[in-house]
């Protein structure tokens, strides 16, 4: 969890951001310029900044979260909440918001920008990644658990990566009561490799449970392997949201006490990550676990549906983002 002195770096970096931007903006509308993000505009590849720590300067803790959570630049998602129904949900940010009948066609939407993660950590914004980049590749794969039985399944998820020398990180989710597991790749792979490798590991893990059936999964993402035609593909919300992190919500947990890392910055630092390479590897794995034999095993199973379509994954059709 954050210090106070942490978010109140932050909150000044904010500040900083919004003025650098006004200023560049007023620059370049002098020039003539268009300042409208490109469609498909995708950020620089930043370099990691070494060990980051609580106690590093906001510019490296934003380089590093930049860093690990690759995702499309040219649109987020926001969460909503309506305080007198109790409704929540996430859309894309847009120009003005969206309003009623709003064709999504016609919508103006607004990039991830340095300031927009910077607002996340902060907590006046909860910020959704949508991981499937054109060209239909992906930086990082999460495993999704929710339910009475999330931390255990997800653990046995966590094993299971060991157990391949996979590098994972699990986080606690918003509400508290489900799990990711993250891997995190050092390049761009084929989301349908990163895809293959969170199939390998889940199988994995139904066999160290055993009798369990992992009945908490429910999805990997990316959840395609091809990015949908006019959409975005599914999105992942963004972990160490600024106000959840205060209750130990949306952070990294330490495996052997299941508390969250005391240092969040220095636990991504120093979290291995797979090699292209190594994803393919792994990934040739999960061709050969779907024989027949072992499909009509997992058959005869009392693993859920969302199980079977696990293994189906590699043929189902693109699901409108």
């Amino acid at each position: 969890m954050g210090s106070v002195a942490e978010f109140v770096d932050l909150r000044r970096e904010v500040e900083r951001l919004r003025a650098e931007n006004a200023r560049l903006g007023r620059l370049l509308e002098l020039r003539g310029q268009d300042t409208t993000a490109a469609p498909e505009q995708l950020s620089a590849p930043v370099e990691p900044p070494g060990l980051v720590t609580m106690a590093s300067p906001t510019r490296d803790k934003l380089a590093l979260f930049a860093d690990r959570f690759r995702a499309r630049t040219d649109v987020y998602a926001v969460r909503w909440d309506n305080a007198r129904t109790g409704a929540a949900g996430w859309m894309p940010a847009v120009a003005g918001g969206w309003r009623k009948g709003m064709d999504r066609r016609g919508a103006t939407y607004l990039p991830r920008t340095t300031e927009v993660v910077a607002t996340h950590l902060v907590g006046d914004v909860f910020m959704g990644m949508y991981p499937l980049m054109p060209g239909n590749t992906c930086h990082f794969v999460v495993a999704d658990f929710d339910g009475p039985t999330a931390m255990l399944d997800a653990l046995a998820y966590v094993k299971a990566a060991r157990a391949s020398a996979v590098p994972a990180g699990l986080e606690i989710s918003q509400s508290g009561r489900g799990a990711h597991v993250w891997v995190f790749l050092t390049g761009a792979v084929a989301a349908a490799t990163a895809r293959a490798v969170g199939t390998v590991l889940l199988r994995e893990a139904m066999v160290l449970r055993g009798s369990m059936d992992l009945r908490s999964y429910d999805r990997l993402f990316p959840n395609q392997d091809v990015l949908p035609e006019g959409g975005f593909g599914n999105l992942i919300a963004a972990p160490l949201q600024g106000r959840r992190r205060k209750d130990g919500l949306t952070t990294f947990l330490d495996l052997g006490t299941l508390e969250p890392h005391a240092d969040q910055w220095a636990f991504l630092s120093t979290l291995d990550r797979l090699s292209p390479g190594d994803a393919e590897h792994v990934a040739r794995q999960a061709k050969q676990a779907l024989t027949g034999a072992d499909v009509a095993t997992m058959s005869r199973s009392a693993a859920p549906r969302s199980i079977h379509r696990c293994l189906r994954w590699s043929t189902r059709r693109p699901v409108p983002g």
